[in-house]
């Protein structure tokens, strides 16, 4: 058994790069799998072949973390019901984390100095699901929960010298709304399962309770 193992696994798709992703780090390497864009995925598949290319069996694995959307549907629930079914049934320690985080840490890093970051993702419903972030050089801080409000609701938000973060393909009618005030956008892509193994994340302990997915057009953030 190796208790430094690892295990990070993704079905919340959040940049439209691969529907299900996973990535174990074990001595000091990474083994990451994704299933193809576009693709039918097998997690189980991609969890199993990470654990052979690293010499272990899946129960091995005694540690795993995993995002809870806003995200694709059918990933995050497939993700979050295999992850319930691994802390029921092996035991394994669970940290979770809001896939907005993802965003914001990426489009902020490196970070010389905290910077406020808002994350923004299309909720569909002309609506985005937004969270404003702190972002420094060692930590990722959540200034205010996730709301899935009206795109000018979210703009009105900004402040200046604030950084907007989007995934590729945001509508242009949602994209309209922070341009127009001003706000400094930047796109991010290929958001997989490798993100969450980064320390500066606000992973939280979460019991069976706590996986619940947070879907893109689901009712949690809606004012």
């Amino acid at each position: 058994m190796s208790d430094g193992a690892l295990l990070a696994l993704s079905g919340s798709n959040l940049t439209g790069d691969a529907p299900y992703s996973v990535a174990l780090a074990v001595a000091g390497r990474v083994h990451a799998l994704a299933s193809p864009a576009g693709g039918r995925g097998d997690l189980a598949g991609l969890v199993a072949a990470a654990c052979a290319a690293a010499g272990l069996a899946a129960a091995d694995v005694r540690r795993v973390r995993v995002d809870v959307g806003p995200g694709s549907y059918t990933g995050l629930r497939v993700a979050l019901t295999f992850v319930r079914c691994l802390q029921r049934f092996g035991g394994v320690a669970v940290e979770a984390v809001d896939s907005l985080a993802l965003l914001a840490a990426r489009a902020a890093a490196p970070a010389a100095a905290p910077r406020r970051v808002h994350a923004v993702v299309d909720a569909r419903r002309e609506r985005v699901h937004a969270q404003a972030f702190e972002v420094g050089p060692a930590a990722v801080r959540a200034l205010a929960p996730a709301a899935a409000v009206p795109a000018a609701v979210a703009a009105a938000a900004l402040q200046p010298g604030d950084l907007v973060v989007v995934p590729a393909g945001l509508p242009p009618a949602l994209r309209a709304a922070f341009a127009d005030r001003g706000a400094e956008l930047r796109e991010v892509a290929g958001i997989v399962a490798t993100e969450l193994l980064a320390p500066c994340l606000p992973f939280t302990p979460a019991g069976f309770a706590d996986l619940e997915p947070r879907y893109l057009m689901g009712s949690y953030a809606e004012d």
